[in-house]
Parts: structure tokens; C-alpha cells; sequence
């Protein structure tokens, strides 16, 4: 008589379960840093602009930030410092997403743009 061979039963729902939480996993962090590499994008887009206040740097990236789908962060709550040669920006945000019940993720992003000013 053969001894069979092969993945025992348990041995298969443990593998659908681990591959299920992985891609549970994949599932809530992709869009997360998707967004991160938006506002990565628009702050390096912004920084090269001259001759523009901050407030107009705040509105654009509001108004590039609707198109974008990004929504961890708003103009206001960047620092911006204007200058005739080029700008310089920085968003530092926390993204909070929820996994399963009173369980979550907490992301920190701090990323810059620009030329930091000088200080004398």
C-alpha cells in the first residue's frame, strides 16, 4: 500500500490564512504610501515655483491635493517658507488605519521639498 502524500487539510487552511492576512495587510498599507508619494510629488512640483507667496503655494497644493486624492493633509498644515529663487515646503502628518476591531496601524510621514532656509 502507497502512503499518500501531499498538504494535509489543516496544513491548507493555515496557508489560505496567513495568505488571507497578508493580503489583508497589503490591502491597508499600499494606499497609504501611495498617498505619501502624492504629496511627495506635489511638494517637489511646488518647490520649483518662484515668485509666489505661501498662501498661494498652500492653495495650490489644496487644489493639486483634490485632484490627487490626498486627504492625510491640507495647505494649512504645511511649512512653507517663500523665496525669489525657489521654495521650500515640509508635511509632517500621522496616518491612523484601522485593521480589525480596536486594532490600527500608525503611520509617521515627514518629508521636504525645496531648499531649507537658512538660519542666521
Amino acid at each position: 500500500m502507497k502512503k499518500q502524500q501531499g498538504m494535509s487539510i489543516i496544513a491548507i487552511l493555515l496557508f489560505v490564512a496567513v495568505a488571507g492576512s497578508a493580503l489583508l495587510l497589503a490591502f491597508k498599507i499600499i494606499p497609504v504610501y501611495t498617498e505619501y508619494a502624492n504629496i511627495k510629488h506635489e511638494l517637489q512640483a511646488l518647490a520649483v515655483e518662484t515668485n509666489v507667496g505661501e498662501l498661494t503655494l498652500r492653495h495650490e497644493f489644496d487644489q493639486k491635493a483634490a485632484v490627487a486624492d490626498i486627504t492625510a493633509i491640507k495647505g494649512d498644515n504645511l511649512a512653507v517658507v517663500s523665496s525669489a529663487n525657489g521654495n521650500y515646503l515640509r508635511a509632517q502628518y500621522q496616518r491612523e488605519v484601522p485593521l480589525l476591531g480596536n486594532v490600527s496601524l500608525l503611520f509617521h510621514f515627514d518629508t521636504e521639498a525645496g531648499q531649507p532656509p537658512v538660519v542666521q
